[in-house]
């Protein structure tokens, strides 16, 4: 086998799961699931107040902005723990991993989320029922995660 091979499987594929790993596999895909249409609620709602201060943008101009615009740079961390998320669920991880996770979305939508997070979200949550609804379903899939042994 050649090693770009190797990579490659070492990347997107996993041993089967015992019981306790499938069962945290699950909660990081529900806790994807739940974000992502969460992260795509908390985009439009900047693009629209990006709007009202700035200018109206398009899709390509906004797919710019986002990689780029100190404006929208808060959903950075949130974008990372997505990736993260779904890179980790498609191999195989530790239970230190998910913990891991778990602190990280806790910083963010926790009782007391990172300031710079929360200066935009917390706004956005409370007039925006799709990211309430998603912070739900987000609870929802951490009460998947098996408590530490």
């Amino acid at each position: 086998m050649s090693s770009e091979r190797d990579r490659f499987f070492a990347r997107t594929m996993h041993t089967p799961d015992d019981d306790a790993r499938a069962v945290l596999r699950d909660a990081l895909r529900m806790m994807s699931k739940a974000l992502i249409p969460m992260h795509r609620a908390l985009i439009n709602a900047a693009r629209e107040d990006y709007a009202l201060g700035y200018e109206a943008v398009g899709p390509s101009r906004l797919m710019q902005l986002l990689g780029d615009d100190p404006f929208f740079a808060w959903l950075k961390p949130m974008t990372a723990l997505i990736v993260d998320i779904d890179e980790m669920a498609r191999r195989d991880f530790e239970r230190s991993d998910v913990d891991a996770i778990v602190d990280r979305i806790q910083r963010l939508f926790g009782s007391t989320p990172e300031p710079e997070f929360a200066e935009r979200y917390v706004p956005i949550l409370q007039r925006e029922v799709d990211v309430a609804t998603g912070l739900a379903a987000l609870r929802q899939a951490l009460r998947k995660v098996p408590l530490k042994e």
